[in-house]
C-alpha cells in the first residue's frame, strides 16, 4: 500500500525531471551543433548600458544593452541588444568576447557554446539518475511473495490427504 502510494506521489516529480532531461539534451545539442558547424569570431564591445525592465507581474529585471563588433565571413559586423540574447551579462566597453556565428546568417550569434556543455551534462547526469532509478524501483524490479525461511516450517503442507504432520528430533545438539 505504502509502496504505490510513494510510486504515485513522487509522479510529478519524475515530470519535472523528465522535462529538465529534455531541456538539458536540448542545451546540449545545441551547443554542439553550434560548435561543429557555426564559425567562431572575436567581438568587441563598443557600447553598454544598463536597463530595467518591469513585467506586468511586477517582477523587476537587469540587464545590459550592448553592442558588439566582429568579423565575420571576412566582412565588418555589428550587433545591438539585450545582452542576454547573445548570452551576455556582465561586460564592459573594449571587452573581448568569443562569439559563434552562423555562416548563413553572421547575424546570430552565440556565446553559449562557448561555455560548453558541462552544466547540461551534470543536469543530464542528475534528473535522468532520478528517472532511471524511478522508473526501475516503482516499476521495473520484479516484486516477490515474501519468502518462507529455511529456519521456519511451513504451514502449507506438500503432501496429501491424509499424510502425519512432520515429526521434530529429539536429542542433544551434536549427538545421535
Amino acid at each position: 500500500m505504502v509502496f504505490v502510494f510513494a510510486r504515485f506521489l513522487l509522479m510529478p516529480f519524475v515530470l519535472i525531471a523528465v522535462t529538465l532531461l529534455a531541456m538539458a539534451l536540448h542545451i546540449i545539442g545545441t551547443s554542439l551543433h553550434h560548435q561543429a558547424a557555426w564559425q567562431q569570431t572575436v567581438a568587441t564591445v563598443t557600447s553598454v548600458s544598463p536597463y530595467s525592465e518591469r513585467q506586468e507581474s511586477g517582477i523587476t529585471t537587469d540587464g545590459i544593452d550592448v553592442a558588439v563588433t566582429y568579423v565575420a565571413n571576412d566582412a565588418p559586423m555589428s550587433w545591438s541588444g539585450k545582452g542576454k540574447i547573445i548570452g551576455l551579462y556582465k561586460a564592459a566597453v573594449g571587452d573581448k568576447v568569443e562569439f559563434y556565428y552562423d555562416p548563413a546568417d553572421p547575424s546570430k550569434l552565440d556565446t553559449a557554446a562557448m561555455k560548453g556543455w558541462r552544466g547540461g551534462l551534470l543536469l543530464v547526469a542528475v534528473t535522468g539518475g532520478f528517472t532511471i532509478f524511478y522508473i526501475w524501483f516503482f516499476w521495473l524490479r520484479g516484486r516477490k511473495p515474501p519468502s518462507t525461511s529455511p529456519m521456519m516450517p511451513s504451514s502449507v503442507g506438500v503432501a496429501g490427504a491424509g499424510a502425519k504432520p512432520p515429526q521434530q528430533q529429539r536429542g542433544t545438539f551434536g549427538r545421535r
